[in-house]
């Protein structure tokens, strides 16, 4: 009799898989260009109701299984009192409604990701949720290739998302696929993959992107040094097509400019107008301090065709929404995550790291650091699983005499070896 054909994923990825999933669904944008006032139409209501399945359905994975795990509470505790400071700057402001949805939507998170990574080990709530992150933009990629035949640039078909959205979604899977190939080598699997994933990222003309996961790559090639044999040669192969491209092509140079004015470059397609609006907020006022609520999305202007600019920062969002203490407190949280993975087993630095590098990088020139949004789902659960009070049981072994011993918990930053 045959043996029978095992499935690439087991019940348990599939599960965590499948949560991930849905909450990836509930956060990324089904109207492009369309910003949250506190309104309720049946967008808002369909993905509250996704969100809402993504953390029933966390719970009930968390009680199939038999060994559960502890978070640490200093993320959850930082992120509490962003929060918090923001909604106290929107309730000054006159707000209030609209930015406690927004803050009701990051608690809807934050929830399914505890509970997620509570309830397996770290690598398994990682790959997991990088494979969802690349399941969703591959979908929105191919269902978008209507609009990258008449606009020129890859933006989501299902769901309706802008390039840089659709870019920021691929990114993290074409890192992890990088780390993968370090590892392991050139296979058909991680290859074709991440080629996809390039070819994505190259058609959303995400500049920002772009520069970032190159970056990420060259990290994850250093830490993952000596490499396999097979790596090398591709990358060998690699290196004269990119000379060629830089040097008797204008490829480059058209993505770069991508039909802009010198102007524009400098102001980095506007956005510098809107921070210098936001950086210029008087210090003895409350909203410098406390900022004006996490529905804050967009600054008056004093421009001649316009009069609003989007932020199109995290960093400066953040700013704008919950003040110098919150940009401060935020700052903290990263550079405590990034400790944190340095001082981490090799596997999970490996993996972390060069994450962390595309996260903070992007998050200078796009939003999506604290909201409810995809970056912010995978920037939690890096935080979450390499925090020192993290932990999460190992499986029993067997003794000499047959016995089971009692699971030894692994913590963040021990140096020792995890499942």
């Amino acid at each position: 009799m045959p043996a029978p054909v095992r499935s690439p994923f087991s019940r348990r990825q599939a599960a965590f898989f499948s949560v991930w999933l849905l909450l990836v669904v509930s956060v990324v944008s089904w109207r492009p260009g369309v910003l949250f006032t506190g309104g309720v139409d049946p967008v808002v209501i369909a993905k509250a109701a996704v969100g809402l399945t993504a953390v029933i359905g966390a719970v009930i994975v968390t009680r199939t299984v038999r060994r559960h795990g502890r978070v640490g509470a200093r993320s959850l505790v930082l992120l509490l009192i962003v929060v918090a400071v923001s909604s106290v700057g929107a309730i000054a402001a006159g707000d209030a409604t609209s930015s406690l949805v927004l803050s009701a939507r990051i608690v809807l998170v934050t929830a399914t990701v505890v509970v997620l990574v509570a309830s397996g080990p770290p690598m398994l709530a990682l790959t997991t949720l990088l494979g969802a992150l690349g399941a969703v933009a591959l979908v929105a990629a191919v269902t978008g290739i209507p609009e990258l035949l008449s606009e020129g640039r890859l933006g989501g078909g299902i769901p309706d998302m802008q390039p840089n959205e659709v870019a920021g979604l691929a990114a993290p899977a074409a890192v992890a696929l990088v780390v993968d190939l370090g590892r392991r080598g050139l296979r058909v699997g991680n290859t074709v993959l991440f080629a996809v994933f390039a070819g994505i990222l190259f058609a959303t003309g995400s500049r920002t992107t772009l520069v970032v996961v190159g970056i990420a790559v060259v990290l994850a090639l250093v830490i993952a040094w000596p490499i396999p044999r097979s790596t090398t040669a591709g990358i060998l192969v690699l290196v004269p097509i990119a000379y060629v491209l830089l040097t008797f092509t204008d490829v480059v140079e058209q993505f770069a400019v991508r039909g802009q004015s010198a102007a524009e470059l400098a102001s980095l397609s506007s956005r510098t107008i809107a921070w210098t609006a936001v950086l210029e907020v008087p210090f003895e006022t409350w909203a410098k301090w406390i900022g004006v609520g996490l529905a804050v999305k967009t600054v008056t202007v004093n421009q001649r065709w316009w009069d609003s600019q989007v932020l199109d920062s995290s960093w400066v969002s953040v700013l704008a929404q919950a003040g110098v203490i919150g940009m401060a407190l935020v700052g903290l949280w990263v550079v405590a995550t990034t400790l944190d993975s340095l001082r981490s087993d090799r596997m999970l630095r490996s993996l972390t790291l060069p994450l962390l590098v595309l996260i903070v990088g992007r998050s200078i020139l796009e939003n999506g650091l604290i909201e409810s949004s995809a970056i912010f789902a995978l920037f939690l659960t890096i935080s979450l699983v390499l925090e020192p009070g993290s932990e999460y049981p190992r499986p029993p072994r067997e003794t000499a005499y047959g016995l089971l011993r009692e699971p030894e918990p692994w913590r963040a930053g021990d140096g020792r070896p995890r499942p």
